[in-house]
């Protein structure tokens, strides 16, 4: 029987809501950390780089290391350097989004012109201009990458605000055309994250605020999928779930999940 020795986080809404850290989610990491257990932050954030994501938990008292942040960004990344090393990737996102892509090795090209891929998420500065450009190399033939279809995320500790999804969309509306996405739901980052650490599912326990995302990543992924109600789905949405999408734990907070890893031996 397996134990679980290794968590793998969602961020926004799971160890903060903006910039706001939740209550006790902070202390949580440190009882972890000294429990021996490792941590791994998975995040469908793409408009940060994993440095400023790691100095984000960082200042709020949790020395994260940049290494163990695995935005949806960096997973698109490397997604794409290792199927089309080559790509010519034009980007309708933020600078730090820019930034991974061209760290993964790949070319970041300024309009539609020479695009083989078109990479979309999370833009603070969306200008019309890059939706056209955007469209204009899909219709020509460039691949539409999703780093995630997150209608929303939380940005206070009472407020959405509009998510990557909402730029997905527009593209897909105007294009006709479905994105392949590579985060969560899709299983890319816990797949990449469980090669490094060098364990199966059964060793690692998925948190997160979302049913749609974190949730079903998790269970398809075949790790133990923890939901915290921190975030964005609601305890009687979390009940009235089926398939992927129906935890297999419910948490009021992140503190709440040390009792669960002390079970987890039970598990079958």
């Amino acid at each position: 029987m397996q134990v679980i020795t290794h968590v793998a986080l969602d961020m926004d809404g799971v160890l903060y809501r903006g910039e706001q850290p939740l209550p006790g989610a902070i202390e949580t990491l440190h009882t972890l950390q000294q429990q021996g257990v490792k941590l791994a932050f998975i995040t469908n954030n793409a408009s940060r780089h994993r440095q400023e994501l790691a100095q984000k938990v960082s200042s709020m008292g949790f020395a994260c290391a940049t290494h163990q942040v695995w935005g949806s960004a960096y997973t698109t990344a490397m997604y794409i350097a290792r199927e089309a090393p080559e790509a010519r990737v034009f980007v309708v996102g933020t600078s730090s989004m820019a930034r991974e892509m061209q760290e993964g090795g790949l070319t970041v090209v300024p309009t539609h012109e020479g695009a083989t891929h078109v990479v979309a998420g999370l833009d603070w500065t969306i200008t019309y201009d890059k939706l056209r450009y955007a469209h204009y190399a899909i219709c020509n033939g460039a691949k539409f990458i999703a780093t995630n279809l997150d209608s929303t995320y939380p940005d206070t500790l009472t407020t959405t605000t509009p998510g990557g999804g909402a730029i997905v969309a527009a593209l897909r509306t105007s294009t006709g055309i479905d994105p392949l996405v590579i985060g969560k739901p899709q299983t890319t980052a816990l797949e990449l994250v469980a090669a490094s650490w060098g364990v199966g599912p059964a060793e690692i326990a998925g948190v997160g605020d979302r049913l749609d995302t974190d949730i079903a990543s998790a269970r398809a992924f075949g790790c133990l999928a923890v939901l915290v109600l921190t975030g964005i789905s609601t305890r009687a949405e979390a009940e009235a779930a089926t398939g992927v999408q129906r935890p297999d734990v419910i948490i009021a907070d992140l503190p709440s999940l040390l009792p669960v890893l002390e079970g987890a031996g039970n598990r079958t």
